[in-house]
């Protein structure tokens, strides 16, 4: 097969082309190679596969493309604050270059499928919580002033009791809160009335795994951790430090790719999440465990208006695509940062 891989000299891109290569699929990727997030050329990029650096919004397919069986589109400027910065520019690289795509795809008369890579953040706060005590389940919204006096909990609106995290499914309706998540969701809208191919959607919880990038600006708070804590500096927590999270393992991302890239019709929605929740205190402990560190982190309090208390996903349709459980982030974790040099720059 022959695949076209949109991102794929990035992070999560280039993992995806070394395993298409290993089941002998013949790769093209697109990069941009952009310099907030690259230092040149990456040394893991390949001589078996066919780069085309190039910024999306300024391509021009040429007869190389012309074959392309499937299609897995990673290309995107991320950063929640990056977005905030350069909204133009984010919005301009993730919607118009997608909407480039499109219109070359719809031409490709041996295209067979195409793999979206969009992300949690189109959820926004679309979280459900239900309440221990009665079962009554609500948003969740918290109020300042409870956040004022270091209740960070998520309270029953009936009954003022605990509540607990539901996993959010694909059914939630997206409602991004910031430009990144709403430039995301906009690429899969792009896709709408799309009919050269199904268009399989992966949605990403924050990803994790080798090459990830632990030292730039716009680096995930596990990357920052990770970090952090291997450089030996004291990661400091908001709130409680309770705060759950939901890391998936590149590992997982690429498995999901790849099965997508073979589904005829209908079309799939997927969380690719690992369904376990991990609390950021937790993170930081096993974290400094694989890191061979004695850094622990130091839980400050206050709070920062906007963020959500939990983020957790419905794992189980992944894990019946997959035929197994996604990697929990403490095994994730070990294989990562484990055995692996801490230190990501190129």
């Amino acid at each position: 097969m022959k695949v076209l891989v949109t991102g794929g000299a990035g992070f999560i891109g280039s993992h995806i082309v070394d395993a298409l290569r290993d089941r002998g699929d013949s790769v093209i990727v697109i990069d941009s190679l952009d310099p907030d997030v690259h230092h040149g050329a990456p040394d893991y990029l390949r001589d078996d596969v066919d780069y085309c650096f190039t910024d999306l919004r300024h391509w021009r397919p040429d007869a190389r493309f012309s074959d392309v069986e499937a299609v897995i589109h990673l290309a995107a400027l991320g950063g929640v604050s990056r977005a905030a910065r350069e909204p133009e520019n984010v919005i301009g690289a993730n919607v118009t270059g997608t909407a480039k795509l499109v219109e070359a795809a719809r031409t490709w008369s041996t295209l067979r499928a195409v793999v979206l890579a969009s992300s949690f953040s189109i959820y926004g706060s679309g979280y459900s919580y239900r309440c221990v005590d009665c079962g009554a389940v609500r948003q969740g919204t918290r109020d300042a002033s409870r956040l004022q006096a270091g209740d960070f909990d998520v309270r029953c609106e009936v009954c003022g009791g605990e509540t607990a995290i539901v996993p959010i499914t694909t059914e939630a309706t997206p409602a991004p809160l910031e430009t990144y998540g709403a430039s995301k969701y906009m690429q899969e809208l792009c896709f709408r009335g799309f009919d050269a191919a199904p268009v399989h959607i992966m949605r990403f919880s924050s990803v994790y795994g080798t090459r990830l990038r632990l030292h730039d600006g716009e680096a995930t708070i596990i990357a920052k951790l990770a970090g952090w804590i291997g450089d030996g500096r004291t990661p400091t927590l908001f709130e409680d430090g309770q705060q759950i999270r939901d890391w998936v393992y590149v590992g997982d991302v690429v498995a999901t790719a790849l099965a997508l890239t073979t589904l005829p019709a209908p079309a799939r929605v997927v969380n690719v999440c690992s369904g376990v929740p991990t609390t950021l205190e937790q993170a930081c402990e096993i974290l400094a465990d694989c890191l061979g560190t004695g850094v622990r982190p130091e839980v400050v309090g206050g709070f920062r208006p906007g963020d959500m208390r939990h983020c957790l996903g419905d794992a189980a349709p992944l894990a019946a695509l997959l035929g197994r459980a996604p990697v929990p982030f403490a095994d994730g974790a070990r294989l990562t940062f484990g055995t692996a040099p801490v230190a990501s720059r190129s």
